[in-house]
């Protein structure tokens, strides 16, 4: 737009200037060739904006159709308004230095052959080429920051995209895999307990609904926690008790969801790998925190690394304040702490 403005104003310059009609085409002649030029050969090079050899092709040709049109015309001087921008959009700085001044020098040096005053002074001229590598380098340097500002967003995007991978994984491991866990578990028993399966299966399907919602979890959904950590535990695979103590605060929905899988991540360890006879869980509520603990009289954790379900605990935790501490001692025992 620039261009086409700078353009278009050199032309209407030229063409009401005293020169002979042949001199005042000629020019404007010039000047239409070197818009042509950008059109098809220099924007381009603009658009790509990594300067190299071919925008010294470019500034070339462009002095070579802006030069003949100032001999036939000074007016089409004020082309330079558009044409200097161009040398340092195609070319780095230390390159467009010499461009340019070659630029604003041309109508010097061709009206000074010519005998004729220059439409610039000298000092002018030396003013222009001093501002023009000022604001050359400015631009220069803000393109650079704009491209390093969308490399850091194209990484700020990709760690998105992973953290909410992370976040689905999570989600689907904590409620979707360990409910189809619990339901082979009850159907492949001696005794299949059908009816605690279909609970199992419509609570799964709650789930499922509740995450493509982005909703809280479906336990949750209209009632408190201790009540959905309560129908959690009566549900589980193995005999089970909860209790409450102290007296129950509200907590925020972050914090009530991590204690809620949690619980969910541990009854599904307990059933898969413990081999203990009974489960407990307590909900504490003290004054500056609150906790939960599950406790089985299993064979405990032993030497065996923690795998996917434990350190999603763990990263769950971390996005509230809360901390997991995991004990062997007489079964096992998964505690969890969330400062109030």
């Amino acid at each position: 737009m620039l261009f086409a403005i700078t353009q278009a104003t050199a032309l209407a310059l030229v063409l009401i200037d005293d020169n002979t009609l042949a001199d005042r085409l000629s020019a404007a002649g010039l000047l239409c060739l070197n818009g042509l030029w950008f059109v098809f050969y220099g924007r381009k090079l603009v658009q790509r904006e990594d300067g190299n050899w071919q925008g010294l092709v470019y500034a070339a040709g462009s002095l070579a159709t802006f030069a003949p049109a100032v001999w036939f015309s000074g007016n089409a001087t004020f082309a330079l308004f558009g044409l200097v921008p161009q040398i340092y959009m195609v070319l780095p700085v230390t390159w467009a230095f010499y461009p340019m001044a070659l630029f604003v020098f041309t109508p010097q040096l061709l009206t000074w052959f010519a005998g004729a005053v220059p439409a610039l002074s000298w000092p002018a001229a030396l003013i222009i080429i001093g501002f023009s590598q000022a604001f050359g380098w400015a631009v220069s340097r803000i393109a650079q920051q704009n491209q390093q500002r969308g490399e850091l967003l194209q990484r700020i995007e990709a760690l998105t995209l992973e953290a909410e991978r992370a976040r689905w994984a999570a989600e689907i491991h904590d409620t979707l895999a360990q409910g189809f866990t619990s339901i082979i578990t009850l159907l492949q028993g001696a005794q299949p307990n059908v009816e605690l399966a279909l609970q199992t299966a419509r609570e799964n399907l709650r789930e499922a609904r509740a995450l493509v919602a982005s909703n809280a979890p479906s336990p949750l959904d209209g009632s408190s926690l201790e009540d959905a950590l309560r129908r959690l535990v009566s549900g589980a695979a193995l005999p089970s008790s909860f209790r409450v103590i102290g007296d129950a605060a509200g907590l925020p929905t972050s914090v009530e969801v991590v204690l809620l899988r949690t619980v969910q991540e541990a009854l599904n360890n307990v059933a898969r790998h413990s081999g203990a006879s009974r489960v407990d869980v307590v909900l504490r509520f003290d004054e500056d925190c609150v906790s939960l603990e599950v406790r089985d009289d299993g064979r405990g954790f032993g030497d065996a690394p923690e795998g996917f379900g434990l350190r999603g605990m763990r990263a769950r935790l971390e996005q509230v304040g809360g901390t997991l501490s995991l004990s062997s001692d007489e079964g096992a025992s998964v505690l969890v702490e969330v400062p109030l």
